[in-house]
């Protein structure tokens, strides 16, 4: 999450409108701690991901988790979905924004597994 600026460099027409679902199953942690997640995960001194929380977009916008729900804390219930803009759609740009994610998660007390997806659009 410190560092940033690794993707400052990209070309600001390479920014894609990105969708991010993260699911907590059956623990209501994501839900409760919504607001401070993302205060964490978009902070105003970082250009990788700008985004807020959208409670419109559909369940249907993002695909089944890929996994059995006896590995993780299943099925998917207990939602935030963030819409915005990712710096480029390359595996550079998510994986700095999964790892801001799971790092933002454990600072604000998520204690639960969470399934993180991307979608663009």
């Amino acid at each position: 999450m410190r560092t940033p600026d690794w993707l400052g460099e990209c070309d600001p027409g390479a920014r894609e409108p990105v969708k991010v679902r993260l699911d907590g199953g059956l623990d209501p942690a994501i839900s409760v701690m919504a607001p401070q997640l993302a205060r964490r995960i978009v902070p105003a001194d970082q250009h990788v991901f700008a985004g807020r929380i959208d409670e419109a977009v559909p369940p249907a916008a993002f695909p089944a988790p890929p996994l059995d729900d006896r590995f993780w804390d299943g099925p998917p219930s207990q939602r935030v979905t963030l819409s915005g803009a990712l710096a480029e759609w390359s595996c550079d740009a998510v994986g700095w924004l999964a790892a801001t994610v799971a790092d933002s998660a454990a600072h604000v007390g998520i204690r639960t597994s969470v399934l993180f997806t991307v979608v663009r659009g």
